[in-house]
């Protein structure tokens, strides 16, 4: 440590000085470099995407519960919370990338999926009665992010990703409408190189990076905390249509064997009708008591496990700060270790450029003296004219 303080000690020393030789001179500004930004057409396709996966979360989840709401089938309701799970966990990993074209495509992509596998199946296989609700809503987001892509790109590049996801869709077809897109990153950039387009992406600047990093992180972890909210919801419905619902029927049923033997019964022996009712009312405590400790296990443990997910969340975030954190410090480190270089070498270029400006004109003049006076010695020196004489 000792050695590398003394090492840049009169780097730092050299820069104090050429900071103050300059600081009247207005011809010359040093700086230190945080990186390219990114043009202002990726960022504005960027933005726009991500926005774009905020609507298209809201619209799906609310198309869900307008079709749970409409029926009480319990697998058409769970349907439509995996329809809501599967599509937003496609549409962050989609969203997030760090290309924005490639991001833009691949939503595309997924919405003209979603439409078109809709469109052709059966109301049975999708959502029952409430079908119409899911089939409009992949429509309207299949037109919302043409819009999008055909606001946001110049006329050719439109032109070019258009035809790139309808011949996309038709070479990999999906059988699931919510299974999802691919990161079609080596294929867009293979499709532009086909049509004589060059592809150069930036990663932008340290603030934009980090940004980049931090929405990212956002909106994975909303995406997260839903899917965990959804999946809790369908392990409820699951429950109450499986476990509860088998165990309750079974103890019914024995209830009426029971209660119509009682019948025969009482008929005929009202002392025994008195005893029959009393064991009846005893099973239905107990069945009663085996009901609350099925469901509050349930939940208990759904709780649990909650928790769990939670705790896990929490802390992979905060190793994820905590690594993003470092990175961060690293690079302000390696740029602020820079600066003593660029200073000396800056320094070194003033220094000769005052010898050139001063050096150079005392040069020329003191060889034109030496010049002319070389000239007069010779011109003295010379035999005079007679005449002159």
């Amino acid at each position: 440590m000792i050695d590398r303080m003394s090492k840049y000690g009169w780097r730092i020393l050299a820069a104090l000085f050429a900071a103050t030789t300059l600081v009247s001179c207005s011809l010359m500004k040093v700086a230190v470099s945080t990186g390219d930004p990114l043009p202002k057409e990726e960022m504005n396709i960027r933005i726009m995407t991500r926005g774009f996966y905020y609507d298209l979360a809201s619209e799906v989840a609310r198309a869900a519960d307008s079709i749970s709401s409409t029926t009480r089938s319990t697998p058409i309701r769970i349907a439509a919370s995996r329809w809501k799970i599967r599509t937003t966990r496609a549409a962050v990993t989609a969203a997030m990338q760090g290309i924005p074209d490639v991001a833009l495509a691949d939503l595309w992509i997924l919405c003209h999926r979603m439409d078109e596998q809709f469109v052709l199946m059966p109301d049975s296989l999708l959502f029952g009665p409430g079908t119409p609700i899911a089939r409009e809503t992949a429509e309207n987001l299949k037109e919302k992010i043409r819009a999008l892509a055909r606001e946001t790109l110049s006329s050719e590049r439109y032109g070019l990703m258009e035809h790139f996801v309808s011949e996309y869709t038709a070479a990999n077809p999906t059988t699931d409408a919510d299974r999802g897109t691919d990161n079609t990153t080596l294929a867009w950039m293979n499709f532009l190189k086909a049509n004589g387009v060059d592809t150069s992406y930036a990663t932008g600047s340290i603030a934009e990076v980090l940004a980049d990093v931090n929405d990212r992180l956002s909106g994975h972890t909303q995406q997260i905390s839903n899917s965990i909210g959804w999946s809790k919801d369908i392990l409820e419905m699951q429950l109450r249509q499986d476990s509860i619902r088998t165990e309750l029927g079974a103890q019914l049923d024995s209830l009426e064997r029971n209660f119509k033997r009682m019948v025969v019964v009482a008929e005929n022996l009202p002392e025994i009708s008195d005893k029959m009712l009393s064991d009846m009312n005893t099973q239905l405590g107990i069945l009663i008591e085996s009901i609350n400790s099925s469901v509050d296990n349930a939940f208990i443990d759904v709780d649990r496990q909650r928790r769990e997910l939670q705790h896990y969340i929490s802390h992979e975030r905060e190793a994820f700060t905590d690594q993003l954190r470092t990175s961060a410090d690293e690079v302000v480190q390696g740029a602020l270790d820079a600066i003593p270089m660029l200073v000396g070498q800056v320094l070194l270029y003033l220094v000769l450029g005052l010898g050139a400006l001063i050096g150079g004109p005392f040069a020329v003049g003191f060889w034109l003296g030496g010049v002319r006076a070389r000239a007069k010695m010779r011109k003295d020196q010379s035999p005079k004219d007679p005449a002159e004489v």
